[in-house]
């Protein structure tokens, strides 16, 4: 697994951003009750959107931090930050077409919301700290 899956994953990440804008646009804009009726809460397409377009930024700076800093990130850290980049954001498309998710009520929704945060974490965190110890090793 080489660094340049991070700059696949970040310019899918763009394209997915501009697509959720676009989706939501024409909900907003243009009021496409079909549209309306798939995302009733169309306002969590937004968050998708700038959450995908937030990534896809952070995918791009570490992979350019990478380079910069001569890290070669393991094969564990290039998945979880492409795994993470892609999955956090989805949790906002399927809040736009099941609502009632964004208030979980057992233990065990509670706890996959919880873990679904840990490849982003673990992935930008890890990317992190072999960039900081790169830096600092000068």
């Amino acid at each position: 697994m080489t660094a340049d899956l991070i700059v696949i994953v970040a310019l899918c990440c763009l394209l997915i951003s501009l697509g959720l804008a676009w989706l939501a646009s024409l909900i907003l804009y243009a009021r496409l009750a079909t549209l309306k009726r798939i995302f009733p809460a169309s306002h969590q397409l937004i968050r998708a959107h700038i959450d995908f377009l937030l990534m896809s930024m952070l995918l791009v700076m570490f992979y350019y931090l990478g380079q910069a800093f001569g890290v070669e990130y393991p094969a564990w850290t290039i998945a979880l930050l492409c795994i993470g980049a892609v999955y956090n954001p989805l949790g906002f498309i399927v809040l736009a077409i099941k609502p009632d998710m964004a208030n979980p009520k057992t233990s065990g929704e509670k706890l996959r919301i919880l873990l679904g945060f840990l490849p982003a974490t673990l992935g930008f965190g890890g990317a992190s700290l072999l960039v900081l110890q790169a830096v600092l090793a000068g």
